[in-house]
């Protein structure tokens, strides 16, 4: 599980590359919540930060924030660069989208079919078997929920926001903001 800390990390990050804009995009035009989305990046790349620097991860089969997987997605990754940020935000959305209309808008399902495919997931429902079972680290969808609550609550999406996060957030914020760009003394 991430902490706070961590996902405050990714959040300046994300800010400072200025790639929140196309989450908010792509959160708008698919109907999927931003800090879903976010949560996803989290766990699939830690918002960029886990990428080589040809933008991709998992052996060189998941491409871009969203780590579109090469294997199962290869008219998008084919045709689409790992450093192109938005479309690769935008793919994961829609395929996000896509897979809570398979799923009724199960969220759990969804988020689990994300990572290991809708027909394990499936397959594992009708097993009689949590949908985790089936992913990266048999916790997949509940990690990604538990961040979608930490990134609500560092950036105000939510009503539990608490203060005892700003003074450590500042701090991190800083930090990260020096260490990414450096000042010339």
């Amino acid at each position: 599980m991430a902490s706070s800390v961590s996902i405050s990390a990714e959040l300046t990050y994300m800010r400072i590359r200025g790639l929140m804009g196309y989450f908010t995009e792509a959160s708008k035009r698919y109907g999927i919540p931003f800090a879903l989305l976010l949560a996803v990046a989290s766990r699939e790349s830690r918002m960029g930060l886990a990428l080589s620097a040809d933008g991709t991860g998992d052996g060189g089969n998941g491409i871009g924030i969203m780590q579109i997987d090469r294997r199962y997605h290869p008219k998008f990754t084919e045709s689409h660069s790992p450093l192109d940020h938005q479309a690769n935000i935008d793919y994961g959305a829609q395929y996000l989208a896509n897979l809570l209309r398979q799923f009724n808008r199960n969220t759990t399902r969804a988020v689990a079919a994300y990572n290991a495919g809708p027909n394990k997931v499936r397959t594992a429902i009708y097993a009689g078997l949590p949908p985790d079972s089936v992913t990266t680290g048999r916790d997949y969808s509940r990690d990604v929920l538990q961040r979608k609550q930490l990134v609500s609550q560092l950036l105000g999406l939510s009503k539990a926001v608490s203060l005892s996060y700003l003074l450590p957030l500042s701090a991190v914020a800083f930090l990260t903001y020096n260490y990414i760009n450096p000042q010339k003394l």
